[in-house]
């Protein structure tokens, strides 16, 4: 009955520790995935629509995922509009995937 008892408990233990790594990395994927986003805002978005998407010269994104679906905005920075280029020759499909679905969310 102990050994019953003590297997149980084991198997407890390993379920929980295999459910922690699962979210951590998890977790690791999340922030690795934000870090890439950021960076490529930083090196293609941020000298039009500023640091805090607040807007220069291209317009503010801060609430932009409240107006355009996350197809809009691939449409949109994959081929331009209202003077801001086509980035379809600069990043990959991937890439502009990741910030269309980043911006998408920003709705407050």
């Amino acid at each position: 009955m102990k050994a019953i008892k003590y297997l149980l408990i084991g198997s407890l233990f390993l379920v929980a520790t295999a459910c922690s790594n699962a979210a951590t990395e998890e977790q690791t994927e999340a922030a690795d995935t934000e870090k890439s986003v950021m960076k490529l805002y930083k090196n293609n978005c941020m000298s039009c629509h500023g640091n805090d998407l607040s807007g220069r010269v291209g317009p503010g994104l801060q609430q932009v995922g409240s107006k355009m679906t996350e197809e809009n905005l691939v449409e949109i920075i994959t081929v331009g509009a209202n003077g801001m280029p086509g980035y379809e020759k600069v990043l990959s499909a991937e890439e502009i995937g990741q910030l269309a679905k980043w911006l998408s969310e920003k709705k407050e």
